[in-house]
């Protein structure tokens, strides 16, 4: 028997919920410039009329774009809808929550998000030790220290993050800052319930000291080959 797609050789195409379509424009009219920060929208009942829709399907779409925090809404007097100002942690927190969820239904897995780390941090290791600045070495030193000398288990977690970010801010490039530490909160989203031994934090506090050492000598192969090292044992202690 015939299927429809051999019968008529046209595939079906899936129609996107008008609420959708309403988000999918006005999204577009945000990233295009015609709708900048600040600016208020108007109301749910205008723009109802101005895309032939109902208050519920505006609502609908508001709510969606809120929720990629790309507007926000103030009550009172003055209140109303307003386009948000980008920021990077909005961006990030954004990107964490499409990596949990890929994460947690195993489109991807823990092999691939450190194949990522690989790819971002180690050739950052080596441009961080081609541009770092006497201000880069300090946040540097400052952060290996805060690792060493934490209490807890969350405490050295979030230095060591802190370390792994002021090496790839080092390396110049705000694309890849900003990108690796969504891939750092999934990676490591399972670490504060995994008990390391005081010998591989011991290990861990001298393998950040190795790649601080290479990049304040400007060993740009070294500190490469130091940071992969460490990440290869990060991810083999998992």
């Amino acid at each position: 028997m015939d299927t429809p797609h051999s019968a008529s050789g046209i595939a079906v195409q899936r129609i996107e919920p008008a609420y959708r379509q309403v988000a999918s424009q006005l999204r577009r009219m945000i990233v295009d410039g015609t709708l900048s920060p600040g600016a208020q929208l108007p109301s749910e009942d205008k723009l109802g009329a101005q895309f032939g829709v109902s208050r519920n399907t505006i609502r609908e779409a508001l709510r969606m774009l809120s929720s990629q925090n790309l507007t926000h809404t103030k009550r009172g007097v003055t209140g109303g809808t307003f386009i948000a100002q980008p920021t990077p942690e909005a961006l990030q927190e954004n990107i964490v929550t499409s990596l949990q969820l890929l994460n947690g239904f195993n489109v991807i897995n823990s092999d691939e998000l450190f194949e990522t780390r690989l790819i971002l941090e180690v050739p950052s290791a080596r441009r961080a030790a081609l541009r770092r600045t006497d201000d880069d070495l300090e946040r540097l030193r400052r952060a290996a220290i805060r690792v060493e000398h934490g209490r807890t288990v969350l405490d050295r977690t979030v230095s060591s993050q802190d370390f792994h970010q002021a090496v790839m801010d080092a390396a110049g490039n705000r694309l890849v800052s900003l990108l690796a530490p969504p891939v750092w909160d999934v990676f490591q989203q399972d670490s504060l319930s995994t008990s390391r031994s005081s010998d591989r934090w011991e290990d861990i506090d001298n393998e950040h000291l190795e790649i601080l050492g290479h990049i304040e000598a400007q060993r740009a192969d070294a500190a490469a080959e130091a940071m992969r090292v460490h990440l290869e044992r990060l991810h083999t202690a998992r």
